[in-house]
């Protein structure tokens, strides 16, 4: 999971970097990714709100989820991740990170649903790194195994689609196996 941070880390600063205004925001915005960047994820989090508040910044809700995410409040953090993808559907990083909270709460169907998005926007990127799509895939089987076991116990049937989410998760793996493809031609 580090290098996701650091992964959404970069991300921010090269976005923000170039196009900081002197409003508060923006500042509220700085100060927020500073202290998450020193683990104080409490102080973030107002930091963060203000930025919010004060403007539209889809990266200041994900990162403010990400705060949530690392204090272990996963329903507050699926809230600003769905804002996060409302306001940049196209990020595959929002997508994967919800998944992470999905998975703490025992969603497994979202956390695949999330899974697979993530992977299908990932593919799109022009720069691939055959360690994120093991990540994917090391998600996808865990989920696997973890619903095998649940299927096992007669009283968790009946609340988990044990078949769909199978099929989605062979989806997924095809998807890694088509973009590990297309990136060793790549290469």
């Amino acid at each position: 999971m580090k290098w996701f941070n650091n992964l959404t880390l970069e991300k921010i600063r090269g976005k923000f970097s170039k196009s900081i205004t002197a409003g508060e925001e923006s500042v509220h915005f700085e100060k927020g990714k500073e202290l998450y960047a020193a683990n104080q994820f409490q102080e973030a989090i107002i930091h963060l709100d203000n930025a919010i508040s004060s403007g539209s910044y889809h990266e200041a809700y994900k990162l403010k989820a990400n705060c949530l995410q690392k204090m272990d409040y996963h329903y507050n953090a699926i809230e600003d991740f769905d804002k996060a993808i409302e306001a940049n559907p196209l990020d595959f990083s929002s997508y994967y990170s919800r998944a992470v909270s999905k998975k703490a709460i025992f969603d497994f169907t979202g956390q695949i649903e999330d899974l697979h998005n993530a992977i299908y926007y990932y593919k799109k990127n022009t720069i691939l790194e055959n360690s994120i799509l093991r990540s994917f895939e090391s998600d996808l089987l865990f989920a696997k195994m973890s619903i095998d076991g649940l299927t096992k116990n007669a009283a968790e049937i009946a609340k988990i689609p044990a078949l769909e989410i199978k099929s989605l998760i062979s989806d997924s793996l095809h998807l890694i196996k088509q973009v590990k493809l297309k990136n060793a031609a790549l290469k």
